[in-house]
């Protein structure tokens, strides 16, 4: 019941609230004024970006996933000896590396004007 009733409060009410409990938060991890300033910077950053449209999830799935790639980059090329060019050879002689690498190149790819314009043209090409 309690519950219900936080949500009924009016936004003039609440949203003060949210920014004072979100401000002590921030500043208690760390005891430091400045993790409340960027706590406000990536506020004011999320807010327009809501603005102008851009999703949110893909977003929050790059902060939190960020750390765990850095984390496996570092691992494998000091396991390959820190030698670049074995770690793509790996990449390139294994079938499912190559598979999923060659995967993750479509996807970015298909995401280009690169790829409608050929998209376009092999269904011109396809039509006639």
């Amino acid at each position: 019941r309690i519950f219900t009733k936080i949500v009924e409060m009016p936004r003039a009410v609440i949203i003060p609230l949210i920014l004072l409990l979100s401000i002590v938060g921030a500043y208690a991890v760390n005891n430091s004024i400045s993790d409340v300033y960027w706590m406000l910077g990536f506020g004011v950053f999320g807010y327009f970006m809501r603005h102008y449209g851009y999703p949110l999830g893909p977003v929050i799935l790059g902060v939190i996933l960020s750390r765990l790639l850095d984390d496996n980059w570092r691992r494998a090329i000091i396991s390959e000896r820190e030698d670049l060019g074995r770690f793509f050879e790996g990449i390139l002689t294994s079938p499912l590396s190559f598979t999923l690498f060659a995967a993750v190149i479509l996807i970015f790819v298909s995401q280009t004007p690169l790829w409608t314009a050929l998209k376009t043209r092999l269904f011109r090409k396809a039509s006639q």
